[in-house]
């Protein structure tokens, strides 16, 4: 079967159920892509992992010291109040 051939049945037999039912179909389905998007991640290799691992690098960084900077005055502010 193709997609082109499950996507009007499943909309079909979708249709005819209740919502409760509709959004459980929804949320395994979304389970399933997450599933799949997870093993796409796990099977990527090493090299490829420390080639993003060294992209990102900088950008985590920069994003973690500007977080950081801001943290000590919240939680000062916080012990005030």
């Amino acid at each position: 079967m193709t997609t082109t051939e499950i996507v009007p049945k499943l909309l079909e037999i979708l249709s005819q159920l209740p919502l409760s039912s509709q959004e459980r179909v929804l949320e395994f389905a979304l389970s399933l892509h997450k599933k799949q998007l997870f093993k796409q991640w796990d099977a990527i290799s090493n090299e490829e992992a420390a080639a993003l691992k060294s992209e990102f690098a900088d950008e985590d960084l920069d994003f973690a010291e500007a977080v950081l900077t801001d943290y000590l005055p919240q939680l000062q502010q916080e012990d005030v109040a």
